[in-house]
């Protein structure tokens, strides 16, 4: 049969549409994985299994009283320990990092209990939402954790400690400035006198584009903004709102000490600088930054225990000169 022009005309429209087509098609269903991946890994980032509390040896572990008290919503059961100082005025509370539980280094924590009560601190140690024994089936990179925090802080004022310390760690460190800075009294007057935070991010939505690849182990392109999107609204919450560097204010919090390591290869330490540079300009004689040179993330007391300790109680003998 003859092919005119107008019928090879016709033919190469169709197998251009085809084309166009087929690869429409192909985009679309690339895109749909994306947000399928995305997705899940959402959902895996807002429910990590619970890590048990390490075993230990009874004879290492300062006498301790078994705690429970519910969270500022009053539906979730918070589980931990206080280690109390006979007559002590001042009090810590521990703030874990995520995926773990009210033993932010294993054993090792025990250890760091023993140095604060050492020097006159009660120490209140507790497991977050969804970490440990503690109520709850989602994590949400400090947001609601910084509800569990305030629970915390008004437990620990209720047992007649006034000179209150939050000692956070990773993105415990960031729902630690978060619950500082909205725990005030009727007249205004900060519930915590300080602040210790290693490791924290300073905006989670612009810590989130520029590192969840960190956690996923996905392309940062294009699963980073997509799959941050999606753990806000899987989690309830805007990321937007989880920003300590947005919150802080000249008044609360009164002292603040930032720990990070420039290696650090999980939260790029430009976080703590960010927060550095706003709280210091706010509060320039309660701020007090120390970089490190550790390897790792919030490892510092794991590496040099007694530097580590050497400089935060430097740092808290500013904030209690008596």
């Amino acid at each position: 049969m003859r092919i005119t022009g107008v019928t090879y005309a016709v033919r190469k429209t169709r197998r251009a549409r085809y084309v166009i087509l087929a690869v429409l098609i192909l985009l679309l269903v690339a895109a749909a994985a994306v947000i399928a991946l995305s997705v899940y890994e959402s959902w895996q980032l807002l429910h990590p299994d619970k890590k048990p509390i390490d075993a230990f040896s009874s004879n290492i572990v300062p006498e301790y009283r078994d705690i429970t008290f519910r969270g500022a919503d009053s539906t979730i059961v918070l589980k931990g320990w206080l280690f109390q100082v006979k007559n002590a005025s001042r009090a810590v509370i521990f703030v874990h990092s995520y995926g773990k539980n009210r033993l932010e280094f294993g054993v090792d924590t025990v250890y760091l209990i023993k140095e604060f009560m050492a020097r006159g601190y009660s120490v209140l140690t507790f497991d977050l939402r969804n970490s440990g024994e503690s109520d709850g089936n989602s994590c949400t990179f400090g947001f609601y954790e910084k509800d569990d925090v305030k629970a915390a802080i008004k437990y620990i004022r209720d047992q007649g400690y006034k000179d209150i310390v939050l000692m956070g760690f990773s993105t415990g460190a960031s729902a630690a400035i978060m619950a500082c800075a909205e725990s005030t009294l009727a007249d205004g007057t900060a519930m915590v006198d300080a602040v210790i935070a290693d490791s924290p991010y300073s905006d989670l939505k612009s810590y989130f584009s520029s590192s969840l690849h960190k956690w996923t182990g996905l392309p940062s392109f294009p699963f980073n903004r997509i799959t941050a999107f999606a753990v806000g609204v899987a989690g309830g919450f805007k990321l937007t709102d989880a920003s300590p560097v947005d919150v802080m204010t000249a008044e609360n919090l009164p002292h603040l000490m930032l720990i990070h390591s420039r290696n650090d290869d999980l939260a790029p330490v430009i976080n703590s600088i960010e927060l550095y540079q706003q709280y210091s300009g706010l509060n320039a004689s309660g701020a007090e930054f120390w970089q490190t040179e550790y390897e790792g993330h919030a490892s510092g007391y794991i590496e040099d225990r007694d530097r580590y300790m050497e400089r935060i109680f430097s740092f808290l003998d500013r904030v209690y000169p008596d």
